[in-house]
């Protein structure tokens, strides 16, 4: 049986509507009690950007739970928190190398965007 923890932790000051760009939420899902797989977003600035961008960050799965599932799940509670939460695109920056990741993320509809200054692959996903 695996558990899913979501994990959200929002600066709040009592005097003002919430900030989407104080928003961050860890996920962290569970197999027998074990954290096996996990993630974090946060929110993402760039120039030129328009609407809510959530910066994918601290992706994990444990290597022995590699094919099961359990990262899929992990990406689909952080997907569905960063869309609640208000943001319209999830960003996330992949080492070439890692080509599993980089399929996983073409699996879950995350597209490549132009970076003319980073190395790694970067993708982008709308959210409903």
């Amino acid at each position: 049986m695996t558990q899913l923890l979501d994990l959200s932790d929002r600066l709040v000051d009592a005097t003002r509507r919430p900030d989407p760009d104080d928003a961050r939420s860890d996920v962290v899902v569970f197999e027998r009690n074990r954290p096996v797989a996990g993630g974090s977003f946060h929110a993402h600035r760039t120039a030129g950007s328009s609407g809510g961008v959530a910066l994918l960050t601290d992706v994990w799965v444990e290597p022995g739970r590699r094919r099961r599932d359990r990262i899929r799940r992990a990406l689909a509670a952080l997907e569905a928190t960063a869309a609640t939460d208000g943001f319209v695109r999830l960003h996330v920056a992949v080492e070439p190398s890692r080509t599993d990741a980089l399929a996983l993320l073409r699996e879950r509809r995350f597209t490549p965007v132009a970076s003319p200054t980073s190395h790694d692959v970067e993708l982008e996903k709308r959210l409903a």
